[in-house]
């Protein structure tokens, strides 16, 4: 393991690509290097090449093991783990933040919670890092029979309030992770979703505003009834020949469309079976009446198992940058952080969506600010 150095000792990206640019001019080594290679591509590869550079520097160990083939798997998906961690205490400062119960440094509307869980989560200055408690509770999620595929839910979406709102409002369920479920019950936090809206609600007004004064004559929404029509399917296609096939051409239809989705079915347990015949370990079979689901939740325990044994390993690669002191660690840098989410943007819809609300805000005899 590589020996720890204090961050506050480290240099910044900034000063290790100014340090590059003076060796390329200072060091006729460095220079000969680099012009191995066309010189236009230098400046883009000094800005990688610092970025690398201090990546290694902070976090020395954390991707070492990965390239040993028994942990690479494991130490991936326990750094999703930690992701995980991050985007549940992501969430329920949402949920605060848009009750008005709190102020967050950065935040300016709804949508920064969706650009910093999808682009900027693990470098989030406010957001206390993980400590080894939630570690522990994590591990007592794979350990349940609560837990899911890390990969089943894509994290893109786990900032999404609206939908998980509506669907704690409508007991529907399927898209709120069940790792958010699993917190709220063991840590209590299952109120925060039934706080009031105030912000969003206030914001969306606003940008209502601002938008019918950006779109005086906006073109009149038709519906499209087939949006609410399904895709035709399997069963689609066994309806389809049974209404309008003889009898005869129907039955083949019918068995060619059933012998696809066998074939899809074998497909999953052809990889069931080779992801078991990987494993060098001797482990025993989850008992089950149907061996197709005993060989996919023994393969998910023995995955949990292996997540759970990497995680305390990743977890204090983690956590080296920050300390002793966590909090002040995390004072420090909302105090120096550069953490500009315009820089963010996707083709510019938050710099529109900021606009919006300070317009509608103006219109209404309002400051132009985000107080509200």
């Amino acid at each position: 393991m590589a020996k720890s150095t204090p961050v506050s000792a480290l240099p910044d990206q900034a000063t290790i690509e100014a340090q590059l640019r003076q060796q390329l001019e200072n060091n006729p080594k460095v220079k000969s290097w680099f012009e191995k290679y066309r010189n236009y591509s230098w400046d883009s590869f000094i800005k990688q090449y610092a970025y690398s550079k201090h990546s290694a520097l902070l976090y020395p160990d954390l991707y070492i093991d990965d390239f040993k083939p028994a942990n690479k798997e494991f130490n991936a998906l326990a750094r999703q783990a930690l992701e995980a961690i991050q985007q549940k205490k992501l969430f329920n400062l949402q949920c605060e933040w848009r009750a008005g119960s709190i102020e967050l440094p950065f935040v300016k509307i709804t949508y920064d919670f969706e650009l910093i869980g999808r682009k900027l989560l693990m470098e989030c200055p406010f957001l206390p890092p993980v400590t080894f408690d939630e570690v522990e509770l994590f591990i007592q999620y794979l350990h349940s029979s609560h837990s899911e595929d890390l990969d089943m839910y894509d994290m893109y979406y786990w900032q999404n309030y609206d939908d998980i709102k509506n669907e704690y409002e409508t007991d529907e369920f399927g898209i709120t992770p069940s790792w958010y479920e699993f917190y709220d019950g063991m840590r209590g936090t299952g109120y925060l979703i039934k706080l009031p809206n105030t912000r969003g609600e206030k914001e969306s007004e606003y940008a209502k505003i601002g938008w019918k004064d950006a779109n005086p004559n906006p073109t009149p929404y038709i519906p499209n009834p087939e949006m609410d029509k399904p895709y035709p399917d399997h069963e689609a296609e066994i309806d389809f020949a049974l209404c309008f096939e003889t009898p005869e051409l129907a039955e083949a239809i019918i068995s060619h469309v059933k012998k696809r989705r066998q074939r899809s079915n074998h497909e999953e347990l052809d990889g069931l079976y080779d992801y078991l015949k990987s494993i060098p370990e001797t482990i025993s079979f989850v008992p089950h009446h149907d061996w197709r689901e005993s060989l996919r939740l023994t393969i998910k325990s023995y995955r949990n198992a292996k997540i759970a044994e990497a995680l305390p390993r990743i977890w204090r690669q983690y956590i080296r940058p920050f300390g002793n002191d966590p909090e002040a660690y995390v004072r420090k840098r909302i105090a120096e952080a550069d953490f500009d989410l315009s820089k963010q943007d996707d083709y510019g819809l938050r710099a529109r969506l900021v606009e919006e609300v300070l317009k509608g805000r103006e219109l209404s005899g309002e400051p132009r600010n985000f107080d509200y």
